[in-house]
């Protein structure tokens, strides 16, 4: 168990840094850019992640349904070489690609040429970004925790750095932070790529039997990478077409992409827990998958994130006029109307994350991708039914409705393919602790009295569920379980 707390404190501790430091942008951004340019960043950004999918291939998630496929050096040295060789030459493709097409791409994402010249930064950017992120998805894999959290962290100061220092002298603007984000992406996949090649070299795996580039092994993960290449897209269609629909179907376009994206921004501090059971959980999933507890396990993981998300992500919504009036600059105040949006999305998101393992065990990448497509489908309807009627709300309840879809869908997909039943009440009350915390957000105006009174409220929460998780049986047996693994090994 000593071990498994140990990474835990380790992906913690990066990923909250990570998340601090992208909080510490938002009022500088804030200060510096209006509602309407602050969407230019936001569309921009939406771009840069569908373009991620791309470049990546599926491969960053099928790592994890093929890293312990074969447990011999040979095989991961073949692995990580091949995979560094295919999206390299796949990756540099693209960014030409994108450098040609630089005009027509601003068009499409900014309705505007003038910030056509943005995409030669982003097209350096996505290239050695992809570099990177696999470089950290080999190293959760390999559950190197230690080093993971180090290296995750050193893009995101190297950014925050460099816009400290032109803040100072009011130079900052949107230029300004591709061409950091440029150079940071360059240093962090070089940083990366330098850790793997080390845990490569001390692979035991003799010069004539390495094998740089596998055939096999490639068109393995690919056929379960592209697989999930339309889920991924799809995803990423459902966590920010509202985003990108408010610009055409809102009444205030821009502004309200704006005041939304903060607002939606400061809700995705969520995220934490999400990524913090995708780091840590994961890997040891995928590892103990063929044993008879791994089920159990899983169960009990599910009920352990509901009831901490549920915790922490009413803190988030109640804390949010706090975080607005405070920190974040008063054009953007309006914003924390729609932080709830964000948390109850990712909190769905990780329990969909829960569900998925199993699909992931089995190598059943199509079941994932036809749970996204339909939510996407879902969330652009509602997005087109709801945004003219109730603007930014209405995108929120939208990403919350899609979200909550694929949940429940992918729950009875388990339970029938694979009789596999998961305590999903659990989730249902979880989301009523949530709604309750956003309506009693909305409705009450912040001072003294209900700074009080909320602090009240999420202390009787915390302890309402702290006395849940220490009565619930399958969360000690889990703890059991894996304090026997340890022993074992």
């Amino acid at each position: 168990m000593k071990p498994y707390l140990k990474k835990t404190i380790d992906y913690a501790a990066g990923n909250f840094f990570n998340k601090i430091l992208l909080i510490l942008l938002l009022p500088i951004f804030t200060h510096f850019l209006l509602p309407e340019q602050y969407a230019v960043y936001t569309n921009l950004m939406i771009f840069f992640s569908f373009a991620s999918l791309i470049y990546l291939l599926g491969i960053h998630q099928a790592i994890f349904s093929h890293f312990y496929d074969v447990k011999t050096d040979q095989y991961k040295f073949s692995l990580i070489s091949s995979v560094y060789i295919i999206l390299s030459l796949f990756g540099f493709i693209l960014s030409i690609l994108i450098i040609l097409f630089r005009v027509e791409l601003s068009v499409l994402v900014l309705r505007s040429v003038k910030y056509s010249h943005l995409f030669y930064y982003i097209a350096v950017i996505l290239f050695f970004n992809m570099l990177f992120s696999i470089s950290l998805n080999l190293m959760n894999i390999m559950e190197k925790s230690r080093q993971y959290a180090i290296i995750s962290a050193l893009q995101n100061i190297i950014v925050l750095l460099l816009i400290i220092v032109f803040s100072i002298n009011n130079k900052f603007s949107i230029e300004y932070y591709f061409i950091f984000l440029a150079i940071a992406s360059v240093i962090a996949s070089f940083v990366g790529i330098s850790q793997i090649i080390k845990m490569m070299s001390k692979m035991q795996v003799a010069k004539s039997e390495k094998k740089y580039f596998s055939n096999e092994i490639v068109s393995s993960m690919l056929k379960f990478g592209i697989v999930m290449i339309p889920g991924t897209i799809s995803m990423l269609i459902l966590q920010a077409s509202d985003r990108y629909m408010l610009t055409y179907l809102s009444a205030n376009t821009m502004y309200d992409v704006g005041i939304y994206s903060a607002g939606y921004r400061i809700g995705m501090i969520m995220h934490f827990m999400v990524t913090m059971v995708s780091l840590v959980y994961l890997p040891y999933a995928m590892k103990i998958a063929k044993e008879p507890h791994a089920q159990a396990i899983n169960k009990s993981m599910f009920k352990y994130y509901v009831i901490a998300g549920s915790l922490f992500g009413s803190f988030i919504i109640i804390y949010s006029q706090e975080i607005f009036r405070f920190i974040i600059d008063s054009n953007y105040l309006a914003s924390y109307k729609i932080v709830f949006a964000g948390v109850i999305s990712s909190f769905l998101y990780g329990v969909f994350n829960i569900i998925n393992i199993n699909y992931y065990a089995r190598k059943k990448a199509g079941n994932i991708t036809l749970a996204v497509f339909l939510g996407s489908i879902l969330n652009i309807l509602l997005n087109f039914i709801l945004i003219p009627k109730i603007g930014i709300l209405g995108a929120g309840i939208s990403s919350i409705i899609a979200y909550f879809f694929i949940v429940i869908f992918n729950y009875f997909v388990a339970v029938y393919l694979y009789k596999i039943k998961y305590p999903i009440l659990l989730v249902f009350i979880g989301l009523l602790i949530l709604t309750i915390s956003a309506l009693f957000n909305h409705y009450y105006i912040l001072n003294l009295k209900l700074f009080i009174i909320k602090s009240v409220i999420v202390l009787c929460i915390a302890g309402v569920l702290i006395v849940i998780s220490k009565r619930d049986e399958q969360i000690q047996k889990m703890i059991m379980i894996l304090r026997k693994d340890k022993n074992e090994d």
